[in-house]
């Protein structure tokens, strides 16, 4: 306790004028997201708050324009309380001012993929009915074959008015917002390829500080001045990332599109400290150029299963800096590991964190034994809750041991009966990684005439191996149950992957 007491003295936020400032910040705003950059222009306003590929803004410029931003999204648009506002955009200085202000407004704001379908987004329009569409150029085409074509306002544009010129622009003097409680946060949930599921929170500055408490300690977001955001804000771990960069007053780096060459070039020219980043993401930088990658302490890594291998290599080029964060759409983060705790188990995915309760239950919902593997169920103040339900069922089994660790064996979907045995795909997956001249593996089910069901595995070989199914056969037998063994091994040159960066197991078969 005394250690976060310290830890939120030295961001300010205990200090007397801390507390002065946020009180003000949530007096002046109400309980929304612009209370938390309010309180970050306040404590840090000469602090660099963004930087992207267009333009570098302090906390204090922030601030104006998104205040600037607000007051004509709603005498212009007509974005209050009560409207649906649709946002789909990559990552950039006018996702973030459009996110503060929507929610400044009051409005519900819906994080679209930008990578979606033009019939996924056809659904979603016919089905939320947006009042306003926010969008990047290169949707453009989704937009205009859209029902709200005449709804639309670009983030960026050079001859349209856009979110960068809006909130640039000079309003009429006196002007001001009214206070007023934010609307919901949608995010969407589910890959590109299959239908979209929503889960939508309001944002509650309680809610937040034990999650924020604990992180900030476990993770020494205090200790850095600069973050590179990797993962997409339109997601739940990427706009969290914002929210935690902000409100320790960190220099944010953003790029539209993640690049292994340009991110490795930006961390390196900026020596930036931390980064926030999906697995296949850090795969990738990790391998095309560690050196560049020395001045990270702190690599904060979710979205996505971790391997042990990824694990392990990342210590042995960059040291004890990753950390591995859990969570879902629905629950929010309820499950962290740090470089200590991969240290003792590189598989783990960590502990539960202060504020998060953990149950594994069985079929007919009774918590099972450590060791033994169960759903993934969570209660915690910030997740998502419906119909008074207080257990969220994030959709993953997993098992706890006795020191407390969590492991994660896949999905509930992805679980197989095979000869009457329950089999998980994960736990192949796991064992194929311990190979040296296996880069990547993914494992599927698929029906079989004798057993029912069986295990098919998909194999990205290391670069100059020269690996066989034979081999690799052989090499299982001695380290995989005979349920477990594949009954069909394809060798692939890359593994189909999520916007998100998730293997995309329904692209194989």
């Amino acid at each position: 306790m005394l250690k976060t007491l310290q830890k939120l003295y030295r961001i300010k936020l205990l200090t007397p004028a801390g507390l002065y400032h946020l009180a003000s910040a949530i007096f002046q705003s109400g309980i929304n997201l612009m209370a938390l950059l309010r309180f970050a222009a306040k404590l840090h306003p000469e602090n660099i708050a963004l930087v992207d590929e267009q333009e570098k803004l302090t906390y204090g410029d922030l601030l104006t324009q998104t205040e600037q931003l607000t007051i004509i999204l709603r005498d212009t648009y007509h974005v209050t309380a009560g409207k649906k506002i649709a946002v789909i955009c990559r990552n950039h200085a006018a996702l973030i001012k459009s996110i503060f202000s929507v929610s400044y407004a009051g409005a519900d704001m819906y994080l679209l993929n930008a990578e979606m379908s033009s019939s996924q987004f056809n659904a979603l329009i016919k089905q939320h009915c947006f009042d306003l569409i926010i969008y990047d150029a290169e949707v453009s085409a989704l937009i205009n074959q859209s029902a709200l074509n005449h709804k639309a306002i670009p983030a960026y544009s050079p001859d349209l008015p856009c979110i960068n010129s809006l909130s640039k622009s000079k309003t009429a003097p006196g002007k001001k917002i009214k206070r007023s409680h934010s609307g919901k946060i949608i995010v969407l949930t589910g890959g590109t390829t299959g239908d979209f599921k929503t889960a939508e929170r309001k944002p509650s500055v309680i809610n937040f500080l034990d999650p924020f408490f604990h992180i900030l300690v476990k993770l020494n977001l205090n200790d850095y001045k600069s973050v590179y955001i990797a993962t997409p804000v339109y997601h739940g771990f990427g706009i969290a990332s914002v929210f935690m960069s902000m409100i320790s007053g960190m220099k944010m780096f953003l790029l539209p599109i993640f690049d292994k060459q340009k991110a490795c070039e930006l961390i390196q020219q900026h020596n930036i400290e931390a980064v926030t980043i999906v697995p296949l993401m850090l795969y990738r930088i990790l391998s095309h150029d560690p050196v560049a990658l020395r001045s990270l302490n702190c690599i904060i890594s979710g979205g996505a299963a971790l391997d042990v291998k990824l694990v392990e290599e990342t210590h042995n080029k960059l040291g004890p800096v990753l950390f591995n964060l859990y969570g879902t759409s629905e629950a929010g983060v309820c499950i962290m590991a740090t470089p200590a705790d991969l240290k003792y188990a590189p598989n783990t995915i960590g502990k539960a964190i202060a504020g998060a309760t953990i149950r594994l239950l069985d079929a007919d919902n009774k918590e099972v034994t450590d060791g033994l593997i169960g759903r993934i169920c969570v209660n915690s103040k910030w997740a998502v809750k419906n119909n008074d339900i207080n257990w969220i069922e994030t959709g993953d089994l997993g098992y706890r041991d006795k020191a407390g660790y969590y492991y994660l064996c896949g999905k509930m979907d992805d679980r197989i009966v095979s000869g009457g045995e329950n089999v998980y795909p994960a736990e192949l997956e796991n064992i194929l990684m311990k190979h040296r001249d296996i880069k990547h593996a993914a494992v599927i089910g698929i029906s079989d005439d004798e057993f029912g069901q069986r295990l098919k595995a998909f194999i990205v070989p290391a670069d100059n191996s020269n690996l066989h199914k034979k081999e690799i056969h052989h090499w299982l037998s001695t380290r995989a149950a005979r349920f477990q063994m594949p009954k069909h091994i394809e060798f692939l040159e890359e593994l189909p992957y999520t916007a998100l960066g998730k293997p995309d197991k329904k692209g194989l078969r």
